[in-house]
């Protein structure tokens, strides 16, 4: 705060918070394990190719199924993919995850996989025009308020993340299932295509910067 010509004072403040943005679980879309559960089953992450088998996904259905092999879930895609090109989105998109890159061969963990850290900082400008009345101080404050200034800055800084989609894998599970059957799977899909980065960026203002102005009286 810096005062001036006796009845002018500037004020200059820098907030600053720093988060964790939530931790998620990896799992597989449906029941997998078929205990009435969907959603909660935690994926097993392949070491490589040979620990995964996909199938292709036709031009516009996917089919999942619950524990009595009805179909429970119609998605779409833009396209048909084979499972070869779903093999490679897949893995690909492992490479890119911090979380999935380092635990192949591994169950992920309930919870262990974590989102962006993300810094805002918030700025303040405050103007203020006084003047002693008497015994008492008499002003005017004008402010401004900047809300995630590094947004203002780079269109990068301040960003709110999301996870595209954690359930990663979908399991193709028909009504005949058995203890023997080798599972198959679909590789998931955001936004209408298939899963190729772990997180999205919310456009709301929430990612990006906007401001306010305030005007204030102040007697005593």
């Amino acid at each position: 705060k810096k005062e001036f010509l006796k009845n002018l004072a500037t004020s200059v403040s820098l907030f600053y918070e720093g988060s964790q943005q939530g931790r998620f679980s990896y799992t597989y879309s449906g029941d997998f394990n078929r205990d009435g559960v969907s959603g909660n089953d935690l994926v097993y992450i392949p070491r490589d190719a040979s620990e995964i088998t996909f199938v292709p996904v036709p031009a516009t259905q996917v089919h999942t199924y619950n524990a009595a092999g009805e179909i429970t879930t119609l998605r779409q895609y833009p396209k048909a993919y084979t499972a070869q090109e779903q093999s490679d989105a897949f893995f690909a998109y492992v490479e890119q995850d911090d979380y999935l890159r380092t635990h192949k061969g591994e169950y992920a963990q309930r919870n262990g996989a974590t989102s962006p850290w993300r810094n805002q900082v918030d700025l303040r400008l405050t103007q203020e025009v006084f003047k002693n009345v008497g015994s008492n101080k008499n002003s005017f404050q004008f402010t401004m308020d900047v809300f995630n200034i590094g947004n203002m800055l780079n269109k990068n800084w301040g960003n709110l993340n999301f996870v595209n989609n954690a359930s990663v894998l979908i399991p193709q599970l028909p009504g005949n299932i058995s203890a023997t059957t080798k599972p198959t799977f679909l590789l998931g899909s955001t936004g209408g295509d298939v899963l190729k980065k772990t997180f999205g960026t919310s456009q709301t203002i929430s990612s990006t910067f906007y401001m306010q102005f305030g005007l204030r009286y102040n007697f005593n």
